[in-house]
């Protein structure tokens, strides 16, 4: 089984912007649609939710649903150490690249929970097909969660390998949905279900970007990246869009995941 590479080709959007980390954690996404987003619906944050402080910033008015059933007061109070002890271990060193990391990091764990309230809130519960005590379904997250049936929803995802169970639900409700920017995973092992999932998003989304994360492996039997961010963004928002011109990774805008390897060039044929 191969990489349906041809479906994967983005189209070009005028606006993208680079949005949280320069490195790992960071997403391109459209600048324009970031203010016509009532909620932000952040499924997967660990200890990173700089996109997701980014993003409130230039829309204060959005509602930002961050879910993840890891992030909780014992990984938060962990974290917490573990950042302060690096931070200040860096600092010794003159490591000022990694002190940041780790400082901005501290930050993130100290004021989560300032963040994650009022409008805001954090669901510690797992991204799953059906809802159950633990699991919930994107279905559900959207009727309960994600406010009045015409607030517009911006999705971002990182699931660890359960995005593949959410696409049916996610074309459900792809009327509110205008942008999708999401992380995939294991597309050597989980080939069939990356091109299904992309096959279902193209009746409703246009692909606007794609990056290969370098912390993944770079698969020969399948010629492509194991794991790959890509930026979609709703057709109704893009009337007959030019395919884009850039090679990937776009300089300027893409950054390697792991700065210390080189990126992973994209090829469509």
């Amino acid at each position: 089984m191969s990489i349906n590479k041809r479906a994967l080709r983005p189209h070009h959007c005028p606006d993208l912007i680079r949005m949280g980390n320069k490195f790992d954690g960071g997403y391109i996404i459209p600048q324009s649609h970031i203010k016509n987003s009532q909620v932000l619906l952040s499924l997967g944050i660990n200890d990173d939710w700089r996109f997701d402080k980014e993003f409130q910033a230039l829309n204060p008015d959005c509602r930002v649903v961050g879910v993840d059933y890891t992030v909780g007061l014992g990984f938060i109070v962990r974290k917490t150490l573990q950042n302060s002890i690096k931070s200040l271990l860096n600092t010794l060193l003159f490591r000022h690249d990694k002190r940041q990391k780790y400082w901005i990091r501290l930050l993130n764990c100290v004021f989560f929970y300032s963040f994650f309230r009022g409008k805001n809130c954090h669901l510690q519960r797992r991204v799953s097909k059906n809802s159950g005590q633990l699991d919930i379904s994107l279905d559900e997250l959207v009727r309960e969660y994600c406010g009045a049936q015409d607030d517009t929803i911006f999705l971002k995802m990182d699931i660890e390998g359960a995005e593949y169970q959410v696409i049916d639900d996610l074309c459900k409700h792809a009327n509110r949905i205008n942008v999708v920017a999401a992380e995939f995973h294991h597309l050597d092992t989980k080939t069939t279900q990356f091109n299904d999932f992309i096959t279902a998003m193209s009746d409703y989304f246009h692909v606007v970007h794609i990056h290969g994360n370098n912390y993944g492996k770079y698969v020969d039997s399948i010629d492509f990246p194991e794991t790959v961010e890509i930026t979609f963004i709703n057709k109704t928002l893009m009337s007959d869009p030019a395919p884009s011109q850039h090679s990937y990774p776009v300089e300027g805008l893409d950054f390697p995941n792991n700065p210390k390897k080189p990126d992973y060039n994209i090829v469509f044929e």
